[in-house]
């Protein structure tokens, strides 16, 4: 699922992601990384959810903590 992220501030996708990967524990992919022009994408990132529950349940428990 890609998802806008132009709501938390960030000045793009790779900034948002490094915020997620290190204090929040989430892993997402930066949104330009799937355009041929980086700048339509910098205000998104892709989620995958071929995980299990337990793995997705975790997730969404940290991703509480962006409120």
């Amino acid at each position: 699922i890609m998802t806008d992220i132009s709501g938390f501030d960030f000045p793009n996708d790779v900034e948002f992601t490094r915020y997620l990967i290190q204090d929040i524990g989430v892993a997402v992919v930066p949104g330009s990384s799937f355009y041929r022009d980086p700048a339509l994408g910098s205000q998104q990132v892709r989620f995958c959810f071929c995980k299990c529950d337990a793995t997705l349940d975790e997730a969404a428990r940290r991703l509480q903590k962006l409120r």
